[in-house]
């Protein structure tokens, strides 16, 4: 059934460029060191494969030219000269750390099959435990696997360790590495492999968000020093989302632990959808009257159509949740925004940059306020990113009970799920590795139950397409989701 095995991509490195470099990672990317952020994308065969197999040789080959673009990739962790909290990332033309490749056969399972199943984390393939950064020193920076199925189509399950990127440096390249398979088509290999302008090594000097991050400077105390003790405590952070994973995998009776089964589909927002959403929800004048005075008291001025189609959804599946599970009181919801533009970081710049905002809410108030009283709470969430606040995020995540609290936001009687947005991204330019269509791209564990949102920098240039989102909830949930009003007047099943 399972037939694995392994290729070094030094093979296919022949034209590879590479300048000896360090890049100096301080607390804030340290105390991501011990996770990674995956991502699967399942191709169905095209018409011309249907008898033979799908080709990866361009897969292979393109990721050289990708990562001469981002050389942190090729880089080993060290520790820091000065013997601080931070850990360095040292590239070594001598001794490059190269990507990770690994196939394997699957005689039993189709493509098809899975997208029966939902495409279940759950099921296929099976969560990766996170390690101690320790023990990491020498492990690849990033990893592929990819399965062949009895159809003839293939999955490529991709792992990016944290350590380097965050979710929008990840994708950004995804991007980069897909424009470079595309590129590849029809081409020979060997016009892919000259050396590239290293334009990227300098956006990841880590020190730059510290930097800004520490304007004005706290007295007697740099940030470097407020986060230094970050790395220390994310071994219990990465076990208590290891524990957030366990409970969203098994059910809450005590008597068994059956898998919960997450869906993934995709929803689609067009252009007109999304202008007529703004255009309904998106005056601040249909704030419900005590709500108002809490617009006035934070100073809201305007929410975006992001925050509408984040309220939207979140109001969607409350609602699914409160009739099907009508004991859980609260609604939890924890977004993950990207803060460069924010504190004045590059858009260039990969390296760790997003922070997660908890938003709760009681299901009771959730149900009684409007879309637009919904958004302006996120909205209010999202302006609380300043530089101040990402210091003091980081000081409690280093305070010894940071843990215990963070428990008690995600307890089992909360519904919680997560939501990310990436603006500037389409779903399906990054999705085509190559093989002419589009592929399903799968939400990660630990984003389960949750959604994805993709909006492209041009919509215009994406056929109207205006947002993508992928959403994995539990069966019963998602159906009854589906049936929602309010939802299904702005948002599409593809």
């Amino acid at each position: 059934m399972y037939a694995p095995a392994h290729n070094k991509v030094s093979r296919f490195a022949a034209g590879l460029s590479v300048q000896n470099q360090e890049f100096e990672l301080p607390g804030i990317d340290s105390a991501q060191g011990d996770a990674d952020i995956n991502y699967a994308f399942f191709f169905s065969p095209a018409r011309r494969y249907k008898k033979r197999k799908l080709p990866i040789g361009r897969l292979k080959v393109s990721l050289i030219s990708t990562v001469q673009q981002f050389p942190i990739m090729l880089g080993h962790v060290a520790t820091t000269n000065n013997g601080g909290p931070g850990v360095k990332i040292v590239v070594d033309s001598s001794n490059i750390n190269w990507p990770d490749i690994t196939e394997a056969a699957v005689s039993n399972m189709t493509i098809a099959s899975l997208q029966r199943a939902g495409f279940a984390w759950a099921q296929w393939p099976p969560v990766a435990h996170t390690v101690d950064l320790a023990q990491r020193s020498s492990s690849p920076m990033l990893a592929l696997h990819v399965v062949r199925y009895r159809c003839g189509g293939i999955s490529v399950h991709t792992k990016v360790r944290h350590l380097i990127v965050d979710a929008k440096g990840a994708w950004r390249f995804y991007h980069a590495w897909a424009q470079a398979c595309q590129a590849l088509c029809g081409k020979s290999s060997k016009q892919m492999l000259t050396p590239q302008k290293n334009s990227q090594a300098q956006e990841h000097n880590r020190f730059a968000i510290n930097s800004r991050l520490a304007t004005p400077p706290v007295p007697g105390r740099e940030l470097d020093s407020a986060t230094s003790t970050v790395a220390n405590h994310m071994h219990q952070m990465s076990q208590f989302f290891d524990s957030i994973i366990e409970r969203r995998l098994r059910t809450d009776n005590a008597d068994s632990v059956d898998t919960i089964r997450y869906r993934v589909r995709k929803l689609r927002l067009s252009r007109d959808s999304a202008s007529r959403l703004k255009a309904v929800h998106g005056r601040l004048s249909q704030c419900s009257p005590e709500n108002s005075l809490f617009v006035r008291a934070n100073n809201i001025t305007y929410v975006s159509t992001n925050d509408l189609i984040s309220a939207m959804l979140w109001r969607a599946i409350t609602r699914a949740h409160q009739a099907l599970r009508p004991s859980d009181p609260h609604t939890c919801m924890m977004l993950a925004c990207d803060v460069r533009g924010r504190i004045g970081i590059t858009p260039t710049y990969t390296g760790n940059a997003s922070f997660p905002l908890i938003i709760n809410m009681s299901r009771h108030q959730m149900l009684q306020h409007t879309v637009t009283d919904t958004a302006t709470l996120i909205r209010q969430k999202i302006d609380m990113l300043s530089p101040a606040y990402a210091q003091q995020m980081m000081e409690f995540m280093a305070s010894a009970d940071s843990l215990q609290r963070l428990i008690s936001m995600f307890h089992p009687q909360n519904s919680f799920f997560s939501a990310s947005v990436l603006s500037g991204f389409s779903m399906y330019d990054m999705a085509d590795f190559g093989f002419g269509k589009p592929a399903h791209i799968d939400i990660p564990p630990y984003l389960s139950p949750g959604f994805s949102m993709w909006i492209p920098a041009h919509p215009a240039a994406q056929s109207g397409l205006e947002a993508t989102i992928n959403i994995s909830l539990c069966e019963d949930v998602f159906q009854l989701m589906l049936k929602d009003a309010e939802l299904c007047e702005y948002f599409e099943i593809i």
